[in-house]
């Protein structure tokens, strides 16, 4: 079994709209059709998705041209509390990694759990198939760190790895990577 780690792919965001409303940019959606074309989808059996718009969108878009079924988990959704800003993000994301939630953000031990135990049970219900899991950088960064025993600041770097669109493929059996975002 492999399991697919998806980003989902850019959005346009608008400060006056909740950010699990936010849709795909123009970009976005040609990205996702690009990646929705290459060969390795052929190899799930189907793709789980949060439930915010933009990962929607971005399943619908590779799940599409590869005949995959789509089932929607609330549990994938995004860190809950958080508010985009347009500068200095990336430091509340870093306190929040290495455990320094911003105010509001929900604990890092409940997100960890929540996501954990989603993913936990994806695979446990697809034993020796391969499925996607479309969801948003920062779930699946706590996700890896917590399987992989990564510490605050791999996960900080790993998280900074992850492009819009992006997979990673685990291994989750042997809990290694078999492709890292990026590559």
């Amino acid at each position: 079994m492999l399991l697919y780690l998806i980003r989902h792919s850019a959005v346009a965001p608008d400060p006056n709209v909740p950010g699990p409303r936010w849709r795909l940019s123009p970009e976005g959606r040609e990205a996702a059709d690009a990646l929705g074309s290459e060969p390795f989808w052929k190899e799930l059996r189907g793709i789980h998705t949060s439930v915010e718009l933009k990962a929607v969108a971005t399943a619908q878009r590779i799940a599409a041209p590869n005949e995959l079924p789509i089932r929607i988990e609330r549990d994938l959704r995004e860190v809950e509390g958080r508010m985009w800003v347009e500068e200095g993000y990336a430091d509340l994301v870093r306190d929040y990694l290495a455990g320094e939630p911003p105010d509001g953000w929900e604990p890092l031990d409940a997100a960890r759990s929540r996501v954990r135990a989603c993913i936990d049970g994806i695979v446990d219900r697809h034993t020796g198939l391969s499925v996607g899991i479309v969801s948003h950088g920062i779930v699946l960064t706590i996700y890896l760190a917590d399987v992989l025993s990564l510490d605050a600041n791999a996960a900080i770097d790993l998280w900074k790895s992850i492009r819009f669109p992006d997979v990673a493929v685990l291994n989750p059996e042997q809990k290694r990577l078999e492709r890292t975002f990026g590559s």
